[in-house]
């Protein structure tokens, strides 16, 4: 039975991916530790503007003539730019902090914001692929976990087994695809975020120095989830979330 297993390539492809997301929860979870870290040391640092970043923000949109609007995220919502409506969305801490990591991730959300009026190509992408992810990222498991099960099971109709892997390989793949895709658009955004802070705001040297640190951090995060998908849900589980 070992040995049918091992000359099958389906088996060995789907063990190797799998052996990818274990690896990926501890990429993904170092990352993740490193970014969260960071935030909290600089979350005790104050920004030298005095500023709370929504006002820093509310600047940025005047000078760079914008219609942006910024809102104060509910609960459970993350901080985020929604690409369909132009709304930068903050949690209150980030909306009235004043701190270093309050206006490093304040303004990574509005560096979207530039994206959106620069017309960045990889900005007019980012509704397509933000759909294909949000579809096809809950399929892999699932799929390839049953899969699986109705493919060892000895009876006639285990080819529904296979199918279901195939497909779960395929919703990988594209899950996988969209990923790739959004990293560019992430580690734009941070670095349309540097520039604004350096160029319009005033910011420079160790501060400046301090927010790079927190987004190249916050990036690398997004480059982990291409081999950690669940990564979020299983620590959202078991912070009791």
């Amino acid at each position: 039975m070992l040995d049918e297993l091992l000359a099958n390539p389906l088996f060995i492809i789907t063990v190797i991916i799998i052996g990818l997301f274990l690896i990926g929860l501890i990429i993904a979870g170092t990352a993740h530790k490193h970014y969260y870290n960071l935030k909290a040391k600089y979350d005790q640092i104050e920004n030298t503007t005095g500023m709370p970043t929504f006002k820093v923000l509310e600047y940025g949109i005047r000078e760079n003539k914008q219609k942006t609007k910024l809102y104060i995220a509910g609960d459970k919502v993350e901080d985020c730019y929604d690409y369909v409506n132009d709304n930068i969305i903050l949690k209150e801490d980030i909306f009235y902090g004043t701190s270093v990591a309050s206006l490093a991730v304040a303004s990574h959300e509005f560096g979207h914001s530039m994206q959106r009026y620069s017309n960045s190509f990889w900005f007019a992408m980012c509704y397509f692929f933000n759909k294909l992810n949000s579809f096809f990222s809950g399929l892999f498991f699932p799929l390839v976990l049953i899969g699986l099960i109705i493919w060892l099971i000895p009876f006639e109709l285990n080819i529904i087994g296979e199918v279901m892997i195939y497909a779960g390989l395929f919703s990988f793949a594209i899950t996988l695809l969209t990923k790739i895709f959004l990293i560019p658009l992430e580690f734009g955004a941070s670095k349309n975020a540097r520039k604004f802070l350096k160029k319009q705001i005033g910011i420079k040297g160790r501060e400046l120095n301090q927010v790079r640190k927190l987004l190249n951090a916050a990036g690398m995060t997004y480059v982990a989830s291409l081999f950690a998908t669940p990564y979020k849900v299983i620590r959202y589980i078991v912070k009791g979330y």
